[in-house]
């Protein structure tokens, strides 16, 4: 980029001709020169952070982000977003992957999870098909009961046609093609080539990001982000390898500082070497390879709930466990403002209203949907998930002394935790005892206890002895400041009661 080291360059002008390039990518996809575009694009936003974060530089970059961004929204072919991430792919490697995470993040906005689901033209024309078969296969029917009779000559005629019924019908069939043609519609043969192209140059990148020995950039966020994503895309081979690496990963083993890998374990389950969000995508990923091909595969996942369980208690002392917007750093561990959902949705239908309405309108639109393209998921979205996944979206039921070790935990974090965190807490714990009806020991002081002592500190939820204490947390959510989390508990406490008088009944 000529700009860099030139101080008299003009910036201004770079970044209205990256919004140009942008705009004429997005109206005309198919433009000859459409490749040359998207690698001027590709150059600008693929950048080392020391770069992405010049003042002078980062309008220009998010302009150029922003339009690859949505070619990859609107491209229904596939092709479009294959040329993309090829170029970037490549100029990622030529940059030995010193880039800043946000030349990953426009990945995450591919449709490769819809690269299996059918057009709707090709499912209209092959229930037309099937229709047709259908009815001629009625038609032999009725020649086969009606031998013989006036009814059969009709049948016939229905049944075979002329050979000038053949040839028109063979005339309309070309003109059919010539007109999907021209209409440039995309078969689902050619929709699966160039998804599948484009997820092979993503998770190469992907991977030999990970095979780095250093954590180059604080690319590791961003890539176990998309590994997550597309867990259910990863062929079966590597799962083993691949659930080895997260292990190393998440215990701060490997891809955080050059040798990392060759220090002693101390211990620890939660390393300081990285972040919650780190280890958090880890046991993400791991969680939906397990659910997707790997349900096939012996593989043990005990160390990822030791793990989860171990998370527990800094994520109960993180005041920004909701925050949902990168940091200018955009190390993937830090976060400065705070979008909720309903914001983020606020924000997209601002964007779709000023598209029809004047420039300056959809100039502001624009800097939302910058904003927008810059949020991440929270770490209170990932943890909750996290924990679906393990006890209500898995077929197998885990260990009821685990699932109450979970719950204590919960309980005890949600009072810490901001009054949206708190609430969803008390409401996986109310789900859990419907899944799982033996945890009603944990609410109700006539059971029978566990003996010994409940292990608060031990980070292992199948040796803490959680039996031997009870849920008495929820008795102080029922006093909360928010009236939210005082009425999911007050709902909890409440079914735990008619439960328990149906059992005396």
């Amino acid at each position: 980029m000529k700009i860099f080291g030139n101080p008299v360059a003009d910036v201004e002008t770079g970044v209205v001709a990256a919004r140009a390039l942008g705009e004429l990518v997005n109206a005309h996809p198919h433009f000859n020169f459409r490749k040359d575009i998207l690698a001027a694009l590709v150059d600008i936003y693929v950048q080392p952070s020391s770069r992405i974060a010049m003042a002078a530089f980062a309008p220009m970059a998010q302009s150029a982000r922003l339009a690859v961004l949505r070619l990859f929204r609107d491209d229904v072919s596939g092709e479009y977003s294959q040329n993309a991430v090829l170029l970037a792919s490549k100029r990622i490697k030529r940059l030995s992957y010193r880039v800043d995470p946000s030349a990953l993040r426009p990945w995450l906005h591919l449709r490769l999870r819809d690269e299996l689901r059918e057009n709707p033209d090709d499912k209209k024309r092959a229930e037309l098909d099937q229709q047709q078969r259908d009815q001629k296969r009625e038609q032999r029917k009725l020649l086969r009961r009606k031998k013989g009779s006036a009814a059969v000559k009709e049948a016939k005629r229905a049944l075979h046609e002329s050979k000038k019924q053949a040839k028109a019908r063979k005339v309309q069939q070309d003109v059919a093609k010539t007109m999907r043609e021209a209409e440039a519609e995309v078969t689902r043969e050619e929709r699966e080539r160039w998804f599948g192209e484009t997820l092979k140059h993503v998770f190469i990148t992907y991977f030999r990001i990970l095979k780095q020995k250093d954590n180059i950039g604080g690319l590791l966020p961003a890539v176990l982000e998309g590994l997550a994503k597309y867990a259910h895309l990863i062929s079966v081979e590597f799962f083993v390898d691949l659930f080895h690496l997260l292990r190393k990963i998440m215990r701060g083993q490997h891809g955080v500082g050059i040798g990392a890998e060759e220090e002693e374990d101390d211990g620890d389950l939660v390393s300081a070497r990285i972040g919650l969000r780190t280890s958090l995508l880890c046991v993400l990923t791991a969680l939906h390879i397990l659910t997707g091909q790997g349900e096939a595969l012996n593989l043990d996942i005990k160390d990822f709930f030791h793990q989860m369980y171990a998370l527990l208690p800094p994520l109960a002392a993180n005041p920004r466990i909701e925050a949902t917007r990168m940091s200018a750093l955009s190390d993937g561990t830090r976060y400065t403002i705070y979008l909720t959902p309903a914001d983020v949705a606020t924000r997209n239908a601002q964007l779709r209203a000023a598209k029809a309405g004047s420039a300056a309108a959809l100039e502001s639109a624009q800097l939302d949907e910058a904003v927008w393209e810059e949020t991440v998921r929270s770490e209170a979205d990932l943890l909750f998930e996290c924990l679906e996944l393990m006890f209500l979206g898995r077929t197998k039921v885990s260990s009821i002394t685990r699932v109450a070790a979970f719950s204590k935990r919960l309980a005890a974090a949600a009072l810490y935790w901001p009054p949206r965190t708190a609430v969803r807490a008390v409401e996986l714990i109310h789900r859990l005892l419907l899944k799982y009806p033996g945890l009603d020991r944990m609410l109700s002081s006539e059971e029978q206890a566990g003996c010994g002592l409940y292990l608060r500190d031990l980070d292992d939820p199948d040796m803490c002895n959680p039996f031997a204490t009870c849920l008495f947390e929820l008795h102080w959510l029922q006093i909360h400041h928010h009236a939210s989390v005082q009425a999911a508990t007050s709902r909890l406490l409440e079914f735990a009661r008619i439960e328990e008088k149906k059992h005396r009944i």
